[in-house]
């Protein structure tokens, strides 16, 4: 793949059956999901990824981020995060940038660092939610760093 066949952009309103139908395949972050906050990656016009971003008030968290299975582990996972933080940093520069996941090992290559503790509550609430192991998922934070 070369990273000129790779067009992120916002998503449309016909891209979200196969969002949603994505989020529940990969166990994403289904609460409160509306077809405007996510971002689509697009080779040759079909989706390859997506994610959202979740303006919390005082954080903006990046959510739902989910990379087609045969497209996994060639770079695109990485560059829908950069471009999703470009993105949330446009929006508001001042707000801090987080994330719920189960996969820092991939969101540290990101420039998030999990915090244990420090953050809003309400991250707390949706790792007691998720449909994984909460043991598992980690509150990350992104260190300002555009990895």
């Amino acid at each position: 793949m070369k990273s000129t066949d790779l067009k992120i952009s916002r998503a449309e309103k016909k891209d979200f059956p196969y969002i949603q139908e994505k989020i529940v395949k990969y166990c994403l972050d289904s609460e409160n999901i509306e077809w405007t906050q996510f971002f689509v990656a697009r080779m040759e016009d079909k989706i390859v990824a997506f994610g959202r971003i979740i303006d919390r008030g005082d954080t903006l968290e990046i959510a739902s981020l989910g990379v087609d299975y045969y497209h996994r582990k060639k770079g695109i996972g990485k560059k829908m995060v950069l471009f999703l933080i470009q993105e949330a940093k446009r929006k508001d520069p001042e707000k801090p940038i987080y994330g719920v996941t189960h996969v820092k090992g991939f969101v540290g290559k990101c420039g998030f660092t999990e915090v244990k503790d420090n953050y809003p509550v309400y991250f707390d609430e949706k790792r007691r939610h998720c449909k994984l192991d909460a043991s598992k998922i980690s509150v990350m934070k992104w260190n300002g760093d555009l990895a």
